[in-house]
């Protein structure tokens, strides 16, 4: 893809109009009823959705967020062939710095690393120097969003290499988790003149016609066979119960009882009265459900970590276009990992992060692993959950020259 402009300093700037507008909304704001003896089953609880919308009215401070934003992130935007792409930009000092790609994924955004940005550029942290390049996917949050249909993970990745050889990234190292995870595995496939290394959690899928997937797969889902380990260990045969019933809620389709909160969600986002807290109400229970907080959501994230990305969805007007990489490419995810990954990759797995439970076999099949980590806490959105955690591995994965073989040599002379 083509860069068709320069770099442009990006400051975040919500107007006052807009900021009243949601005020308004959130005080004419009413609750959905909710069953007795219901907590988080059919979606966020009635009581914490009181309590956050409560906290949105009186407490939070969209302007101090918004402030906090621009001084943390040095954000610039930059149209790359249709896509008017934001994006954080923290170069290093050191001339020897390792040029790292960091891409979020659904229903996170760039505010995602704002715990690993300082801790990778601590001199002392960490062993090596970083170049830190943080993208809004296309879509998301400040980046545009494609104008035609048939602009899928392919083209995000295509977009993103783009903006990282104009930054003068020829050689760079990737990491990402949910979507990040698909778009790294493309850079890896489909670029990796450029992208040399990966650190991705875990996410694979059985390829058709191997003996050893297709055998685990009959281990999984025949009766009496799928409550024995035989060709998988026990942990792993369970991790594929729990990712079963985990995409029957989520994503269920035809034929499937799709999820209560989901489908709620989306005939409820039609109701002008009700749409900021249905979205808030939706991304909420995403964070409870897909993360490490035995429960209790702020155990994990803060009521202003949940708000404010909460309102990038909201004033950007981007739930929409984030959700049509679903449409475009969730259907494709098996397929594209239906090749292998050649570009040196760390996997990292947490324990909460249910989408992460699938074979190892399956993994190493998918991706040339040359490092394998099982944290001890954390889940899906590990930057926010488990920073400390995900940047020492990060750190002992791209600085170690052993890993990258004999591709490290030209990377560290950038």
């Amino acid at each position: 893809m083509t860069i068709n402009s320069r770099p442009r300093p990006f400051h975040i700037s919500i107007t006052e109009d807009d900021q009243r507008d949601l005020q308004n909304r959130l005080q004419r704001t009413r609750l959905p009823d909710q069953q007795e003896g219901v907590a988080w089953e059919q979606g966020t609880s009635k009581p914490y959705l009181q309590d956050l919308l409560a906290y949105w009215r009186g407490g939070y401070n969209w302007p101090k967020q918004q402030a906090w934003l621009n001084s943390h992130f040095r954000q610039f935007k930059v149209w790359v062939g249709e896509i008017d792409l934001h994006y954080g930009h923290h170069p290093s000092d050191d001339p020897n710095a390792i040029p790292l790609l960091m891409v979020h994924g659904w229903p996170g955004s760039f505010t995602d690393y704002h715990k690993l940005i300082p801790k990778l550029q601590q001199k002392g942290n960490v062993s090596r120097s970083y170049h830190i390049v943080v993208p809004s996917l296309p879509g998301y949050g400040f980046s545009s969003a494609p104008i035609r249909p048939g602009f899928g993970a392919a083209q995000f990745a295509s977009t993103i290499n783009s903006l990282m050889l104009a930054l003068g990234y020829d050689r760079y190292v990737a990491q990402g988790g949910d979507w990040g995870t698909l778009i790294c595995f493309l850079l890896g496939t489909q670029h990796s003149d450029h992208c040399k290394a990966i650190h991705t959690l875990a996410r694979a899928f059985p390829k058709r016609g191997h003996p050893l997937h297709e055998a685990q797969l009959l281990n999984h889902r025949l009766p009496i066979l799928n409550k024995m380990p035989i060709t998988m260990t026990e942990s792993e045969l369970k991790g594929l119960d729990q990712l079963d019933q985990l995409q029957r809620c989520e994503y269920g389709q035809q034929g499937c009882v799709e999820g209560t909160h989901l489908s709620l969600a989306r005939q409820a986002a039609q109701i002008n009265h009700l749409a900021r807290l249905c979205l808030a109400a939706w991304i909420v229970e995403k964070f409870k459900t897909w993360s490490d907080c035995r429960g209790q959501v702020e155990r994990r994230f803060t009521k202003d970590e949940l708000l404010t990305n909460i309102c990038i969805y909201w004033f950007t007007n981007s739930i929409t276009s984030s959700m049509r990489l679903y449409y475009e490419s969730g259907v494709e995810w098996p397929n594209f990992m239906q090749q292998y990954c050649e570009v040196p990759t760390a996997i990292v797995k947490f324990p909460a992060d249910t989408f992460s439970s699938m074979p190892r076999a399956w993994i190493e099949h998918t991706w040339n692993v040359q490092q394998y980590t099982e944290m001890p806490a954390g889940g899906h959105f590990p930057a926010l959950e488990e920073p400390d955690l995900l940047v020492e591995d990060m750190d002992r994965f791209f600085a170690g020259n052993h890993h990258l073989d004999a591709q490290a040599a030209s990377l560290h002379s950038l």
